[in-house]
């Protein structure tokens, strides 16, 4: 008699059962092992993905609130992401956890310098030298922050000492170039930048201002071209549109300034600064309707921009119309009252209607403000001659003829003449 034999009983799967608790255990030890996802973090940041990685870091300080490491790495990633409310927070997260921390205290001036609390960072870099001289970077933000506040000297001397640092530093060498090209020291200024053009050959700013050495040496090829490497890896940077259509205008091709102006426009840039240089532009060229709408667009843009209504004024100006430049003026100087230009055509716009009297103290506001300007010089002195001052007359045009003279003798480019 044949059984029919009972069928085999289920058993649980043992080794596939264990081998995904196994699987499992590991996933959820990835995700809690801090270095692991501060590593998956740093990658996040590194990749372009700041905001990732802030929010990894937040399930990290979750389970771990008071470690150091991941405040200062979620502060790093909101830095990068913008959030620089946040990143402060976690600055401060971060020191409170490692008060001894350098990196936390540069991170915690970073977020400041970001905010435009630079003074508020000083104290937090000086901290950061005390404790560790020798670390590159802090002397140069140091600097910055002196240049932006207008103690030159104080940031020279902060850029010097990051250079003692690291001399090395393309960033530092070109501050240093800077600040030599505006005092006037050019051999220093072509060392620095030049330097640092070599050190950092894509680095916009460096070429950007070795170019301005250039033009000033006569070299104006060398600074136009300087000029156009930096605005193709820069195509965004404003006042180097402007500053290479305004060099263009002087040393190169005014076609192709009109050009890389409006190309400006066609990438998105819509600052007032490139309707000003696009209005001047039309201006030397007589189109005198393009220019007044286009520097109307200026305003339009930036009403308190002293600028847009200068050169609208002096747009005016050329076609006889000093009935409507001298309320443009008179907007322009209210603006900027430290610029001497303004003065000087107002002057001349009331001597011209017969105010000489009033026209006096605006020529000698302007020249306070540039001593060196032979046209304020000898306006001044034709006012002054018709008003029967004649004794001061005569000094005011000695002062001119000198001038002229000197000027003729060093052949000096670019130097004020009110135009």
């Amino acid at each position: 008699m044949l059984h029919r034999r009972n069928p085999p009983r289920l058993r649980p799967a043992l080794p596939l059962f264990a081998a995904l608790l196994a699987l499992l255990v590991v996933i959820d030890c990835g995700e809690a092992d801090p270095a692991r996802m501060l590593a998956e973090s740093r990658r996040l940041r590194a990749e372009g993905q700041p905001r990732k990685a802030a929010d990894l870091l937040a399930r990290l300080i979750e389970r771990s609130p008071r470690d150091y490491a991941p405040h200062y790495e979620r502060g790093l990633a909101l830095l990068a992401a913008g959030s620089h409310d946040e990143a402060l927070a976690e600055a401060g997260n971060a020191i409170e956890a490692d008060p001894k921390s350098v990196d936390a205290r540069l991170l915690r001036a970073d977020c400041l310098l970001a905010l435009g609390r630079d003074e508020e960072a000083l104290p937090e870099l000086r901290q950061a030298v005390a404790s560790a001289p020798d670390r590159e970077g802090v002397h140069r933000r140091m600097g910055a922050v002196h240049a932006r506040a207008g103690r030159l000297q104080q940031a020279l001397n902060q850029f010097e000492k990051e250079l003692q640092v690291n001399p090395k530093d393309a960033e530092t060498l070109t501050e240093v170039g800077i600040f030599h090209l505006q005092a006037g020291q050019l051999a220093e200024a072509e060392t620095r930048l030049e330097s640092a053009v070599s050190l950092a050959p894509k680095s916009s700013r460096a070429r950007q201002f070795l170019a301005e050495v250039r033009f000033k040496q006569s070299r104006h090829k060398e600074g136009l071209d300087l000029q156009a490497g930096a605005l193709a890896d820069d195509p965004t940077n404003v006042q180097l549109v402007v500053n290479h259509a305004a060099a263009l205008e002087s040393y190169g091709d005014p076609r192709l300034a009109e050009e890389i102006l409006k190309a400006a426009f066609d990438r998105g840039l819509k600052d007032a600064r490139l309707y000003v240089q696009l209005g001047r532009h039309y201006r030397d060229w007589l189109r005198f309707d393009e220019a007044i709408a286009t520097l109307k667009q200026a305003i339009a843009i930036d009403p308190g921009g002293a600028e847009g209504h200068f050169h609208l004024a002096r747009t005016y100006l050329s076609q006889g119309r000093n009935d409507e430049a001298l309320p443009e003026f008179q907007e322009a100087s209210r603006l900027a009252p430290t610029d001497p230009y303004a003065y000087y055509y107002i002057g001349s716009i009331l001597a011209a209607q017969g105010k000489v009297e009033e026209a006096i103290p605006l020529y000698r506001r302007s020249l306070e403000l540039d001593p060196v300007n032979p046209k304020a010089h000898y306006s001044l002195a034709k006012a002054l001659a018709r008003t029967g001052k004649d004794q001061e007359a005569t000094v005011e045009f000695a002062r001119h003829a000198e001038l002229l003279k000197r000027l003729r003798e060093i052949k000096q480019e670019g130097v004020a003449t009110a135009d």
